[in-house]
């Protein structure tokens, strides 16, 4: 989490409890207050370092019927701006120059196209997630999960059971696509660090699968003494 205790902002990049390890410690009557158990290795970045970026995580949803673009425009054309386009590269592209939490490239496999959205009333927004701020509100992954996926398509699709597969890369994308292994693929530009500081002196929590870090940790085998 960002803290406020300095003049430059940090990010917590990696870290994870070693809950289980701990919890058998204290049944074993092995913890107490100065165990290292109680503690974690932790790697913190300045949230205004040049170098750190939030990449993309692009949702492939399942659970839901075959899908149309036709069934696309029918639940959500009163709230988006909706226009074809030939690929999900050409969606990206136009996303990118973009540059906005409002806009979304949805796929189709069932019919193998896909479309460029663009928010036109986020205003159910207010009503879908009135515990959140503003600003948490206006991020690109929450309005696609509130408003787009739970609202609008579960509204038009009641029966549905949206399970959502989380991938970074366009290649993974296009092979959800072609071999269909979803309804509904759906590209979502990332959060930027400005939001993840804003959402965090509101005390809030940044959604699910909404901030991929990047560079990442070089990979290898750390230790930490525990005794």
């Amino acid at each position: 989490m960002p803290t406020s205790r300095s003049s430059s902002p940090t990010v917590t990049i990696a870290t994870k409890h070693p809950a289980n390890y701990k919890n058998e410690l204290a049944e074993a009557g092995q913890l107490n207050e100065t165990s290292p158990a109680n503690h974690t290795l932790m790697m913190f970045c300045g949230m205004e370092d040049p170098g750190l970026a939030i990449l993309p995580t692009h949702r492939l949803v399942s659970g839901f019927p075959k899908l149309s673009t036709d069934d696309i425009k029918a639940a959500l054309g009163d709230h988006f701006s909706i226009e074809e386009v030939d690929t999900a590269d050409a969606a990206w592209e136009v996303m990118e120059a973009d540059g906005g939490q409002e806009v979304f490239g949805i796929g189709t496999p069932a019919d193998g196209k896909w479309l460029l959205l663009r928010a036109t009333d986020t205003s159910p927004m207010n009503e879908l997630a009135p515990e959140q701020s503003d600003v948490w509100r206006g991020l690109g992954v929450s309005i696609l999960h509130r408003q787009i996926v739970d609202h609008l398509l579960k509204g038009k699709h009641p029966e549905a059971d949206p399970k959502f597969k989380f991938v970074h890369l366009m290649n993974e994308v296009h092979t959800g696509m072609n071999e269909k292994t979803c309804q509904i693929a759906i590209l979502v530009m990332p959060a930027q660090i400005e939001h993840v500081q804003a959402i965090s002196e509101e005390l809030e929590r940044m959604p699910p699968k909404s901030t991929f870090f990047y560079p990442k940790l070089l990979s290898g085998l750390v230790f930490n003494p525990l005794s």
